[in-house]
């Protein structure tokens, strides 16, 4: 979930699907939201008005995912109007997926080198 609310929604729209698709399953779900709906009654409770938010916005996204799957999402303007932490409203905070150095997805349990290292053999594979 800190991984979710701190990385995945400061990433561009292609790294967030791709976090969306392989990294995030566990929270994709009821058991997600039940836990991004704590944490945000939690942050509130303490005053942490800005974990808070992050949490709501989270809340929404997955909440959009599950309502819409991912329709709306892999929309870039519905992307960029739901996502309030987004490269495009904060360039300065502005993530990479590939500049996350250690990076197991929920899919395999592999680093993200692993699967640069598949695409690219998937890509010359198709090449040749």
């Amino acid at each position: 979930m800190k991984y979710y609310l701190t990385k995945v929604l400061h990433f561009n729209h292609d790294d967030f699907l791709t976090a969306f698709k392989v990294d995030l399953a566990p929270l994709l779900g009821e058991t997600g939201l039940w836990a991004l709906k704590n944490y945000e009654l939690r942050q509130a409770d303490k005053g942490n008005d800005e974990k808070k938010k992050r949490a709501r916005v989270g809340y929404d996204l997955i909440s959009e995912f599950l309502e819409h799957g991912y329709d709306n999402l892999s929309k870039l303007v519905k992307y960029n109007l739901k996502n309030k932490y987004n490269p495009k409203k904060l360039p300065d905070q502005a993530i990479t997926r590939e500049s996350i150095p250690h990076l197991y997805s929920w899919v395999h349990y592999a680093p993200l080198s692993w699967f640069q290292h598949i695409r690219k053999i998937e890509d010359e594979m198709v090449r040749a």
